[in-house]
């Protein structure tokens, strides 16, 4: 797909910002294509969903009633609605809404479908419908799951089942006018298993396909496992779900009307669905902005009509601004950069989009000038976003040099600290920005230009080793995504799981430079990813990658790229594609004597140790065999004292 700006979204952004009325047109001044947007909404979510009814319907010989005080029935509606041709209208619970019933008159309806109990919608609303010689049918369970079962019975299994969790409604809102079209059923269940009325009524009928919606938090894995075929479309919010699942149908879907609809707010979302499913069209779930995941979406698409559901005060006129602002109308979203940096036995990670800037790690403190003289070449003034993934001299070593030379917007660091010369600097560099440290928190997600990053990991407070402390991130570029690991090794990996959170990615950055700490077999599965990239220094004491890290990789097909072989590595993507090329440094800077000696120059060498406040002379009995080679100059601003021993 190309991940150009589309031409109409240029339209339909510039439309939206414009809302003020029911309707707008905008012109595409080079295509001349007429982007119509029209909003669709009442006083109250029973106008709202009879202007969805009149808007869709001339007429029809069916209607679907549903609560509009409570969304548990009505979730698995749609397909019903699809199979009578019928909108989907609410009421109130104790008597029929005046809207609802003026709506049922226009469309000149015979036959209504009450879906969920008397409890839901009263026998004494039933009994308004009737006094308008209208038929009325009640499809309805002991609770929203067996209701569903009984829908599903109208619907049929032969082209299969959709399973969702019943206690939300964002994700079976997201499916519904898919599922319509689809012609497939929309079952509600809880969590950890099926209700019993579900199992025997997909035990008794035949399917061959099924859609799980929603991550393992909210439809275990055991469910997944007792249906047919399954296929799970999820993401880490209700938006991602919802990119999810645009994604997989997007082939499948008639793409000249968009539907927008609040993520936060049912009802209109419920009504509009019926009307979606009449011209196969997605509904988009929105927030008070367009996810940058959705947007990935919407940018392929070659609409002609967009329709938003509900008033101002549920989808705000300020969604297209904050776009519009984002996104100048005619240009591309660009490409993003990864940069894997050559530090040699460390990490340091440039990310770049949109004219945004995002360093992951500093690598060691021999390597402060290669990463400033990398990111000036880089055309970097400003970073965005600093994280220092955890309190260790190689990934952390060149960050205060990096603050100091460059202006920084935010600064991550978890609850580690170290009683080192090295995390002391950095600290002070911090400090003398007038910045804060911002502890991250798992879920939270940032914008770095048209992409946005994700905070994985860490999940505790306290660990054994530090390295487990290591803030993970994911990063999604339209369709691809990018898993950045610092040395998290197996414990974190675990928790990661644990919290069942999306995290498969098209390239992993290989924790712990490729050691056997990390990366086990559960976690690469999971993220299952095309490429890996291993940053690492040449001929390193420690022996990273392993060959059993390495095992794993060429075990699951998985393409890989070493800095101590290739040099920066620069990963490129268009939000489609994603290209490697590789730029030969010339710097292996590993922590070893051998390769640091190579990184200074002799007369101005000195040299420190991870853990000590002192730098020393070359033979220095005090200097232990893991000595980083370091100039005097850089030595004496990172704060480190004279060694008493040798007076360097």
């Amino acid at each position: 797909m190309n991940k150009k700006v589309n031409k109409k979204l240029a339209a339909f952004l510039v439309a939206l910002s414009f809302l003020a009325g029911t309707s707008n047109i905008k012109v595409n001044a080079e295509t001349s294509t007429k982007i119509s947007t029209t909003r669709l909404s009442g006083a109250n979510r029973y106008e709202t969903s009879a202007s969805i009814s009149e808007h869709g319907w001339k007429s029809s010989d069916y209607a679907i009633i549903a609560s509009g005080e409570g969304f548990a029935d009505a979730l698995c509606a749609a397909p019903l609605a699809k199979k009578y041709d019928a909108p989907i209208l609410l009421t109130e619970s104790k008597t029929l809404s005046k809207k609802t019933q003026e709506a049922l008159g226009k469309i000149k309806a015979k036959n209504v479908i009450i879906v969920g109990g008397a409890g839901s919608v009263s026998k004494s609303a039933e009994e308004q419908i009737n006094k308008l010689n209208i038929k009325t049918k009640r499809i309805y369970g002991k609770d929203r799951f067996t209701t569903s079962v009984e829908v599903a019975k109208e619907i049929g299994t032969s082209k299969g089942v959709v399973v969702t969790n019943g206690l939300g409604f964002a994700d079976a809102l997201s499916i519904a006018p898919i599922a319509a079209n689809k012609e497939m059923p929309i079952l509600l269940t809880r969590k950890e298993s099926l209700p019993l009325e579900i199992e025997e009524f997909i035990g008794k009928n035949s399917y061959e396909k099924s859609y799980v919606i929603g991550g393992e938090g909210v439809v275990s894995s055991t469910i997944e496992k007792d249906l047919k075929n399954p296929k799970r479309l999820f993401g880490n919010s209700r938006y991602d779900t919802n990119a999810a699942i645009l994604k997989e149908f997007f082939d499948k879907a008639n793409l000249e009307n968009i539907y927008l609809a609040a993520g936060s707010n049912y009802p209109d979302a419920l009504s509009g669905s019926a009307l979606a499913s009449k011209t196969n069209s997605p509904i988009v779930l929105v927030s008070n902005k367009i996810e940058t995941s959705v947007m990935s979406f919407v940018k392929d698409c070659k609409f002609k009509n967009v329709i938003i559901l509900g008033g101002s005060a549920v989808v705000s006129d300020d969604v297209a601004k904050s776009i519009q602002g984002k996104l100048d109308t005619d240009k591309e979203i660009g490409n993003l950069k990864v940069n894997y940096i050559n530090v040699g036995q460390g990490d340091s990670i440039l990310i770049q989009q949109d004219g945004k800037n995002m360093l992951i790690d500093g690598g060691p403190n021999s390597s402060g000038k290669v990463v400033v003289d990398y990111l000036k070449s880089h055309g970097v003034t400003k970073l965005d976003y600093v994280i220092g993934t955890h309190p260790h001299e190689d990934h952390i070593g060149g960050l205060d040099v990096v603050i100091n030379n460059f202006e920084i917007g935010q600064v991550f660091m978890p609850k580690a600290t170290a009683n080192t010369q090295t995390f002391k600097s950095v600290v002070t560099a911090i400090n003398n920005k007038g910045l804060k440290i911002t502890t991250p928190k798992v879920g939270e997600s940032y914008n770095l230009g048209n992409a946005v990053w994700t905070i994985l990991a860490p999940s505790s407070d306290s660990y054994t080793d530090v390295n487990n402390y290591s803030i993970v991130t994911k990063l999604k570029f339209g369709n691809n995504s990018f898993i950045f690991t610092g040395d998290a090794e197996d414990v974190s990996e675990g928790e990661i799981l644990k919290k069942q959170l999306d995290i498969s990615a098209d390239v992993l950055k290989v924790g712990h430079h490729g050691s056997n700490s990390s990366t086990t077999e559960d976690f690469l599965k999971k993220v299952n990813p095309k490429y890996a990239v291993i940053s690492v220094g040449k001929d390193n004491k420690y022996g990273h990658p392993t060959e059993k890290t390495l095992d794993k990789l060429k075990a699951n097909n998985i393409s890989f790229y070493r800095t101590d072989e290739k040099g920066n590595i620069i990963a490129t993507s268009n939000g489609n594609a994603i290209n490697f090329h590789f730029e030969k440094s010339g710097k292996n800077v590993a922590d070893d004597s051998k390769n640091n000696n190579n990184t200074v120059k002799d007369k101005e060498a000195v040299y420190i140790t991870k853990t000590g406040e002192q730098y020393h002379k070359e033979g220095c009995k005090s200097l232990t065999k893991s000595k980083i080679a370091i100039s005097l100059e850089e030595a004496k601003s990172k704060g480190y004292i004279p060694c008493k021993v040798c007076n360097p």
